[in-house]
């Protein structure tokens, strides 16, 4: 499980996953700073997703369910940075500037997780076409 690269990254997305949920401060508000845990919808979108990254770390036998989940937290990770944006403009908010560089990351090693799941299934479907 731990020797495949895709393992390893999405390794790292669980990870930022879990400092973004609980650990950095989104955004501030007339100088209070909020975590993802005082926004209940960014905090059960995080969590998701970072749920479907550890139920996809190991489904490592599983390479179609594994390309789907990645898929998933994907968008729900874009969705979170909708959702920020959104509070953004609406309350004049002050969005942190890690809380953003992490969501960023994050989503960077889900799209190398999911390339390297992609690459992986192409090598094992052609292995097959050979026997």
């Amino acid at each position: 499980m731990i020797q495949r690269i895709q393992s390893i990254y999405l390794l790292i997305a669980l990870i930022s996953m879990s400092l973004f949920s609980f650990k950095v401060s989104i955004y501030s508000f007339d100088g209070r700073a909020f975590f993802a845990l005082d926004d209940s919808k960014i905090f059960i979108l995080a969590i998701s997703g970072a749920l479907l990254v550890a139920i996809g770390l190991f489904m490592f036998s599983k390479r179609k369910l594994q390309m789907k989940l990645t898929r998933i937290a994907g968008l729900i990770q874009i969705i979170i940075c909708i959702r920020l944006f959104v509070l953004f403009n609406a309350f004049e908010a002050d969005l942190n500037n890690t809380s953003l560089l992490i969501l960023v990351f994050n989503l960077i090693a889900l799209i190398m997780a999911y390339r390297s799941i992609k690459k992986d299934d192409e090598l094992v479907r052609s292995i097959d076409r050979i026997r």
